[in-house]
């Protein structure tokens, strides 16, 4: 990403490495954020909710609920790393943000965003998995465990907001 906007990309297309996400649906990514080029864009897949493994869809709509109340904002598809963030998003995160080697950055990020009033838009892609795919390097419990305490910290930083509850 410091690459791209050093190179002054206005935006930065990312998407997981285990083949969950169909790089011929980049261009349905890139339409929608012509439409809103502020917005951050996120392939959302739990429209397809049945063709994920139910424990993987079910803790996904958990931590849509909790992200989305400290984002401010109606929270699709947190898990996602299919996404479109505009270049004026980046630049704007805090420095330490993504450092760490974990998969708190989709989370943080969705959160960072919705506090600064940048629109989350989301756009419906398939839920793929293959067998015989790479799998995921997720770490079920320490890496919930980090997404956790950052949204706790979050939540409570910000005061519990009514209307990120509400959103």
């Amino acid at each position: 990403m410091a690459l791209a906007l050093a190179e002054e990309a206005s935006a930065v297309v990312t998407l997981d490495g285990d083949g969950q996400h169909r790089p011929e649906d980049i261009p349905r990514l890139l339409a929608a954020h012509r439409r809103d080029p502020d917005a951050l864009i996120v392939g959302a897949r739990l429209h397809d909710g049945r063709r994920m493994p139910a424990e993987r869809y079910y803790a996904n709509r958990v931590a849509n609920f909790w992200i989305g109340w400290a984002a401010g904002q109606r929270v699709e598809d947190s898990q996602s790393g299919f996404r479109v963030y505009p270049a004026s998003l980046l630049c704007a995160l805090p420095a330490r943000l993504g450092r760490a080697a974990s998969f708190v950055f989709e989370s943080e990020v969705l959160i960072e965003a919705g506090r600064r009033g940048v629109r989350l838009a989301w756009v419906p892609v398939p839920a793929v998995y293959e067998p015989g795919a790479r799998r995921s390097h997720f770490r079920p419990v320490a890496d919930v465990a980090l997404i956790t305490r950052m949204v706790a910290w979050k939540l409570v930083s910000g005061g519990l907001t009514l209307r990120g509850l509400l959103r």
